[in-house]
């Protein structure tokens, strides 16, 4: 129980960063004028060190343990927070982003695959809805801390960095043996071949990660500048990314009960579909500041989850020996897809006008669906290991 709270806590707090830091981050400069473009690419510095990061974190986790990685990942990230109001500079800030996102890689990579090797198929889908719940949470709770700018710049960040404290505590108190993995497999491919291997064995799950990472890189790092262009209040702004996690808590354990009994290829499809036609509706609704908040609350609700059910599916698919590497991978995509997000998301707002902020992620939406189609008809007629899709 204790090894399963540091999980979720430590998680969470990933989430609640991401929540707060990105998008205050990105509002902040967006009132200092800097430009879309720029400020989308300062926001993909933080994913950079996700990307940097994630191919050493096994080699660490295998070496120290999952326990260790957190702790040292946990200070990293807290000094790394405090590090923004003490030197308020733009260019220091791209630095720092990129040393966080390293940390939130450990935090991340850790957790995933000390969580998804302790877990049998039979415990999965509602393990890893717990999961996501933690994910949504910190990013639910995450974007109101915008609000603390009105107090001073110091306010959020401090808050923020007191946060990192609480996994601290808890990890501290679980035994090292308790966390580590066995040693890794030498018997087959190494590096890239060995990743382009695992990628194939699983390849609808991998990309659900990278169509999350462009999802919540493209929303916490655009949706302040599209909102500002709305001129929405600092406060409105936070509520509707708010709005966006609670739908994803609500639809959560749903969407993850519907995995189990439809299959988990059958239920991204789902939820993808659902996100597609709502990003398209998006612009509709953005002079009516309820239908908007609806509208975030359904494509929330059904992409919320996305990135636990992906992880889930990889666990369904992989073998044990090949899970923590699938997992480095995923978290490998994630990155890739957030710095993708905002970047695109950015250049597409600049150049062609606000309302492709929602339309940047449904031409995303629209690409994963085409593939997860193509390929449940490729799986039919290979009748290959992908059949276990249907759990």
């Amino acid at each position: 129980m204790l090894r399963l709270m540091a999980i979720l806590v430590s998680i969470g707090l990933v989430g609640m960063t991401q929540g707060l830091i990105v998008p205050l981050l990105s509002f902040i400069l967006e009132q200092r004028e800097v430009t879309a473009v720029f400020n989308g690419i300062s926001t993909t510095a933080l994913f950079f060190g996700v990307i940097v990061a994630s191919p050493f974190i096994e080699l660490v986790v295998r070496k120290y343990g999952a326990r260790r990685t957190i702790i040292y990942s946990n200070w990293l990230a807290l000094l790394m927070t405090l590090a923004f109001p003490i030197w308020d500079n733009l260019y220091a800030w791209i630095l720092f982003r990129v040393v966080l996102g390293i940390a939130l890689s450990g935090i991340f990579v850790s957790t995933e695959i000390w969580l998804n090797t302790i877990l049998t198929s039979d415990n999965r889908g509602r393990m890893f809805a717990f999961y996501g719940l933690a994910i949504a949470i910190g990013l639910m709770v995450g974007p109101l801390g915008i609000n603390l700018l009105s107090l001073s710049l110091w306010a959020p960040f401090v808050v923020s960095a007191i946060c990192y404290l609480i996994p601290l505590v808890i990890t501290m108190r679980i035994p090292d043996e308790d966390a580590r993995l066995d040693e890794s497999e030498e018997d087959g491919p190494t590096g890239i071949k060995r990743w382009w291997r695992i990628f194939w064995l699983a390849p609808f799950a991998m990309l659900a990660s990278l169509t999350y990472g462009y999802l919540d890189g493209a929303l916490v790092g655009q949706f302040p500048i599209y909102g500002s262009r709305l001129e929405l209040m600092p406060s409105t702004i936070s509520l509707t990314l708010s709005v966006f996690v609670f739908g994803s808590i609500v639809f959560q354990f749903p969407l993850g009960w519907l995995s189990d009994i439809w299959g988990r290829h059958q239920a991204l499809l789902l939820a993808s579909v659902i996100g597609l036609v709502g990003f398209l509706l998006v612009p509709l609704t953005q002079h009516h500041i309820g239908l908007l908040m609806t509208m975030f609350f359904l494509v929330g609700g059904a992409l919320g989850s996305f990135y636990s059910l992906g992880l889930a599916y990889l666990g369904d698919l992989l073998q044990m020996k090949d899970l923590p590497t699938g997992n480095v991978l995923y978290t490998m995509l994630y990155g890739v897809g957030s710095i993708l997000g905002p970047s695109f998301t950015g250049a597409a707002i600049q150049f062609f006008g606000k309302e492709w902020f929602a339309w940047s992620i449904a031409v995303m939406l629209f690409c994963y669906v085409v593939y997860g189609l193509l390929h449940s008809q490729n799986v039919n007629k290979k009748g290959s290991v992908f059949t276990t899709s249907k759990n």
